[in-house]
């Protein structure tokens, strides 16, 4: 470009050399010509950098939005120069990208990390609450709802948190043990020396994450296991312990405190730690929970009961059900307020229910209660028929109350034909909302063999004392009827023989009924047997139909005053098998 702006410098001298202009002259255009050409190159060349630095800015901009200002922005899009002191350098806005970035990141870390340690600790105070009384291990950086009984037999509760469990039982992970956490311990303290016993009915887990040490001995909640299920139990965790000295088995249950608290007083005797149940069981409540209070239902410590009776009078060999007939029940010390409706069942299932049973499901536990004439006691059976179940081993008593439900688990193997029971000696009845001091339940059962009905010892007491009473005068006989009608408002219902068996008189009056048109003693005995044929629905002669129908009269005017929804049917069964409401009672209310 130079060189094009030199010829026409060169070719105007020639020109002036024409018209005569002075050397001087020449050499000044020059320098002018020079310093213009100068000047235009130069605009020439920033003008030209500047149209080149334009879209370089714009695309420089756009680059680093991230990191320039919106006004910085708008201004690279309308193509407008910035002056340089507002112009922030790339390099300078990535690092103040970076470092906003790393201040919003350390903001975020901030806040996850708070969260985290508010849900920790959320999390703590949930476990200890659901823990309760129970003791916790808390060394090592662990916090576990775990108990050392002894060296070997470690209590513990659910390892809950894994998918394995259920869903719930997966939620359950964040206010309970966590398997992640049960795991790490048992690999950190007894690697390879553990076995889990699982004795939740309502929970199971993947055995591979215990390395596949884990047996199940399943039962239901606040409930009791079959009782040869108690010495499976002791068996197993034997056969792991005997081998080596430092191996352990850790046993839990939901809450991991009363149905864990039956197994390990079971092993505990078994092991012969101790002699007696009652010392298994206060040394366990003791190390499980602060307040001593971790066996506390009454029929899991009877079970624990019935299996030192095992260890003791069976040799350790679990002896097979007896088989009963369970014939009814009386209330002692009731108040009127207490008229429950009854639930029998065993680990199959439901054996009977007021509320289905055909003869009371349409009545009110008030008219199927029958009151007695001695105070505060009511009695329960089913007239006509040989009892309420069945009962072969472990069966179960729930009784359905207003007030609140209370139960009772035994065991016709280890219990007597008549059992009284205190209300200690009932799971939940100090839950009720009323109390009821003195409260007794009493349950009668016969042996039973399928076929026949067993007669009870006062069946025969009675047919003895008929014999007796044959040789009783007329005189005697009205006699009695006369305080027979004196004592109208007794109650064909209540236990009316175990009272004629303590008082002599009761005793003569229900004699002389049954003999008032028979004085020899074969008529005696054909109307007892008359009496037993209409107590379970049979057909009599027209004869003796008339000679109980006497002895019937009265009570089934009375039954209907008391169970007005029963047919007369069965009021007329009720009223000729009174001993159903007596039970047999030898020695009913001697003591009294």
């Amino acid at each position: 470009m130079d060189s094009e702006t030199t010829e026409p410098s060169q070719s105007r001298p020639d020109k002036g050399s024409n018209v005569g202009s002075s050397p001087s002259m020449v050499s000044e255009k020059e320098s002018s010509v020079q310093d213009s050409s100068s000047m235009l190159s130069t605009s020439a060349i920033s003008s030209w950098a500047k149209s080149l630095k334009l879209p370089q800015m714009q695309q420089d901009s756009q680059s680093a939005n991230a990191g320039t200002s919106t006004f910085s922005r708008l201004a690279s899009g309308l193509r407008m120069q910035i002056p340089s002191k507002t112009s922030v350098p790339t390099e300078s806005s990535n690092n103040n990208s970076v470092t906003a970035q790393s201040v919003i990141g350390s903001f975020t870390k901030g806040i996850v990390d708070s969260s985290l340690t508010a849900v920790k600790a959320v999390q703590v105070k949930a476990r200890h609450m659901v823990s309760q009384n129970k003791r916790r291990y808390q060394k090592g950086g662990f916090d576990l709802d775990m108990t050392y009984i002894t060296e070997n037999i470690i209590a513990m509760g659910f390892p809950a948190g894994d998918l394995s469990s259920g869903l719930f039982g997966y939620f359950e992970g964040f206010y309970r043990n966590h398997m992640e956490e049960v795991i790490k311990f048992f690999e950190t303290h007894h690697k390879g020396k553990y076995k889990v016993y699982n004795l939740c009915s309502e929970r199971l887990y993947d055995a591979s994450l215990f390395e596949g040490k884990v047996a199940s001995f399943p039962f239901d909640d606040h409930n009791c296991p079959p009782i040869h299920l108690i010495k499976l139990f002791c068996q197993s965790a034997f056969s792991w312990l005997e081998p080596d000295i430092l191996n352990v088995v850790v046993v839990h249950c939901k809450a991991g405190k009363a149905r864990t608290g039956l197994m390990v007083c079971s092993l505990l005797l078994f092991l012969k730690l101790y002699p007696t149940a009652n010392e298994c069981i206060d040394y366990y409540n003791e190390q499980r929970c602060t307040d001593g209070k971790g066996l506390i239902l009454p029929s899991q410590i009877r079970y624990v009961k019935y299996f030192e009776r095992i260890l003791t009078e069976f040799n350790g060999e679990t002896p097979p059900g007896r088989r009963c007939m369970l014939r009814g029940f009386k209330l002692h010390s009731c108040p009127y307020w207490v008229r429950p409706s009854i639930t029998i069942s065993n680990h199959n299932g439901i054996l009977f229910s007021t509320k289905k049973h055909p003869k009371t499901k349409d009545l009110m536990p008030e008219d199927f209660w029958i009151r007695v004439p001695r105070k505060g006691v009511v009695v329960f059976a089913l007239p006509g028929e040989p009892g309420l179940t069945e009962l072969v081993g472990d069966f179960k008593i729930q009784f359905h109350d207003r007030q609140g439900d209370f139960y009772c688990w035994m065991n016709t193997t280890m219990m007597e034909n008549r059992v009284i029971l205190d209300a200690s000696d009932l799971d939940d009845f100090d839950n009720r909302k009323l109390p009821s001091p003195g409260f007794q339940v009493e349950i009668v059962m016969i042996d039973y063999d399928g076929t026949t009905i067993p007669k009870t010892k006062t069946d025969h007491t009675t047919k003895g004392e008929e014999g007796k009473s044959s040789n009783e005068s007329k005189a005697s006989s009205e006699q009695s009827n006369a305080s027979r009608k004196q004592n109208k408002d007794d109650d064909v219902f209540s236990d009316s023989e175990g009272e004629e068996e303590t008082t002599t008189s009761r005793s003569k009056q229900g004699n002389t009924i049954s003999t008032e048109s028979r004085s020899d003693a074969g008529g005696i005995s054909a109307v007892s047997h008359q009496t037993e044929k209409l107590s379970l629905g049979r057909e009599s002669t027209s004869s003796e139909h008339r000679t109980s129908h006497e002895v019937k009269i009265d009570g089934a005017e009375r039954a209907t005053a008391i169970i007005p929804n029963l047919d007369s049917a069965d009021i007329k069964a009720i009223a000729a098998d009174a001993s159903v409401f007596s039970f047999g009672d030898d020695e009913d209310y001697e003591s009294d």
